[in-house]
């Protein structure tokens, strides 16, 4: 596991990672309708190949954490970056497969910092805000593909960890929202 230093670091990266990104998705299911509404998603610059994603490059930045054999499926942020990564060019069955992993990777991660370590504990915090990017991340994926509910109940779960990705989040959770809603 990484140490507590290393952990602040990277949710300050995810942080900036988020806003740098801003990697907005149109909803790939109505792509073709006019004024389909931008979700984002998040990503670790300073690993698993961030700042490639973060420029756009997002075939480069598959095949360099796939490649030889450097992707660990225990990795979060492989997992993470490779979910955005194929989101972005339209990939859903492998960005679902990889959202999901890095949906599974937090949750363990949660789980063992809950058990170990006290509730407020920065690393308790930072597993937490892994868990909340990892399903906002699939949330707007599901969104994407037309999957509204399922989307709805990761954006929810998402905000419930009152991290400091939340507003992101219920940026996201609105957007959903709004596209949903029947115009008047």
């Amino acid at each position: 596991m990484n140490r507590p230093d290393e952990m602040k670091r990277k949710r300050g990266i995810a942080a900036l990672g988020a806003l740098l990104v801003a990697a907005s998705i149109s909803s790939l299911a109505s792509a073709h309708e006019t004024g389909a509404t931008p979700f984002t998603m998040a990503t670790f610059i300073d690993d698993s190949y961030g700042r490639t994603i973060v420029s756009g490059k997002f075939d480069k930045a598959i095949k360099k954490i796939t490649a030889g054999g450097h992707r660990s499926p225990e990795s979060f942020s492989d997992q993470n970056n490779l979910c955005v990564a194929y989101a972005k060019t339209k990939k859903t069955e492998k960005a679902r497969a990889a959202c999901d992993a890095a949906v599974a990777l937090a949750k363990m991660q949660e789980s063992r910092a809950t058990r170990k370590n006290r509730d407020r504990s920065m690393i308790v915090r930072a597993s937490r805000s892994n868990l909340a990017i990892a399903l906002s991340n699939r949330g707007v994926l599901l969104a994407a593909t037309g999957n509204a509910e399922l989307a709805r109940e990761d954006f929810v779960a998402a905000i419930n960890f009152e991290t400091g990705f939340a507003k992101t989040v219920a940026a996201n959770l609105d957007r959903l929202d709004k596209m949903r809603a029947p115009e008047a």
